[in-house]
């Protein structure tokens, strides 16, 4: 258990913009290194805490404790951000996430599907992942909407919602391919049906902007456009589920250079790596995983994030896929690039502020800054190192599961 311990009051690092007001008391966490995914480690550092958020963090010889706050001391300890994972398929507890009769789904939505109490978001949390975007499978080229959620187990659903509507999915390639034998057999009729999609997408978004400027007629609302207007309103960004060379160059074909969009190349697995070096040229955002490394039949052996890094795709972050693999062992596969060639603190980083940025939430969650969710988990040493489980996981400052047990 933690110490409870004084700290010196000296000089604050960062004035809050609440500084001064009355609020709920504060929490001061003290550990060996504090790695914020901000910026270089702090050494013997020091983080306060108050409602939820950040407040203060840096050395602890330059962080006062404020009045009537709790000093928790984890002496030896590091503190780390609470991962991001944004492509994570379990907190429904099921196979609900493939509705396969229509190819087309982008009024769906996983937001309905979420059991808030499911062991999965229990497993998730206790690996120190905080946030995930809970996504439909890949059965079809437009499968629905994912809801962003943070992994607090057991808690009303309101409160476990970052954004309703983080992404939508789209898969290319392999796996919505439709077997009846109707359209989108092939990639030439589903590359048709998605751009016929998108146009109308886009088409209905320009017209409610045209209307809402005072410069065109009221649409006629369509229910089944109205997720998809999200899109090209910027509001949105799409999540495209992409493996092998062809189909990434392709992705970032449709998704780049045709239609206007926020969008994240998700897998990039297979041969993917062979198109880096054309996606690094349109600066497009690689979701990596779950496969780690390319194995092919002559023996040749491939990282799969150095080999991304190496060509300039440097917008990278790392997924599970879960439950491909178990969503807590998303820092095993940070582990995994590093010891294929990726730098630690890019792994760190793609685990923590490069997805946050990604999917649009960096101003709350994904590093450890005065004014984000304090967002947090605590480990004996490196957090990349498996030898080294999270002891404790906060979420927006609330201790969620401590020692492998539920708070």
């Amino acid at each position: 258990m933690p110490a409870v311990a004084a700290l010196a009051c000296l000089a604050v690092v960062s004035t809050p913009s609440w500084a001064g007001q009355d609020r709920d008391p504060a929490t001061v966490y003290l550990a060996a290194r504090i790695l914020t995914a901000a910026g270089e480690p702090v050494d013997g550092g020091a983080m306060v805490v108050r409602g939820g958020r950040i407040e203060a963090i840096g050395p602890r010889n330059a962080v006062a404790v404020p009045a009537g706050a709790t000093v928790v001391d984890f002496g030896t300890a590091w503190l780390c951000p609470g991962f991001v994972d944004l492509h994570h398929h379990v907190s429904s507890g099921g196979g609900d996430i493939n509705d396969m009769v229509a190819p087309l789904n982008q009024e769906l939505r996983t937001l309905d599907l979420v059991r808030p109490t499911d062991e999965a978001i229990l497993r998730t949390v206790a690996g120190g992942i905080t946030t995930t975007l809970f996504i439909p499978g890949s059965g079809t080229y437009i499968s629905g909407f994912g809801v962003l959620l943070k992994m607090r187990h057991g808690e009303p659903l309101d409160r476990m919602v970052l954004r309703p509507l983080g992404a939508m999915k789209v898969a290319q390639g392999f796996n919505p391919e439709r077997q009846s034998g109707d359209l989108g057999a092939t990639r030439m009729g589903s590359s048709e049906m998605l751009t016929t999609r998108l146009e109308q997408g886009r088409a209905y978004a320009a017209a409610w902007r045209a209307h809402e400027a005072g410069t065109g007629p009221k649409p006629e609302r369509d229910a089944s456009l109205e997720q998809l207007r999200l899109v090209f309103d910027k509001q949105v960004p799409v999540l495209i589920h992409t493996a092998g060379a062809r189909d990434c160059v392709a992705t970032a074909r449709m998704f780049q250079d045709v239609f206007d969009v926020q969008m994240v190349l998700s897998h990039g697995c297979f041969d993917g790596f062979m198109a880096a070096a054309a996606l690094a040229k349109r600066q497009t955002p690689v979701n990596l995983g779950p496969r780690m490394y390319h194995f092919d039949r002559w023996a040749s052996f491939q990282g799969m994030c150095i080999a991304y890094w190496n060509e300039g795709c440097t917008d990278m972050s790392i997924n599970t896929d879960a439950p491909v693999v178990a969503a807590e062992e998303l820092p095993l596969q940070a582990a995994m690039a590093v010891r294929l060639g990726l730098p630690y603190h890019v792994a760190l980083q793609a685990l923590t502020i490069a997805p946050a940025r990604q999917i649009g939430v960096a101003d709350r969650v994904g590093s450890l800054e005065v004014g984000k969710d304090a967002d947090f988990f605590v480990s004996d040493g490196d957090p990349l190192d498996s030898r080294n489980p999270p002891l404790h996981v906060y979420i927006d400052g609330k201790c969620i599961v401590s020692n492998g047990e539920v708070k």
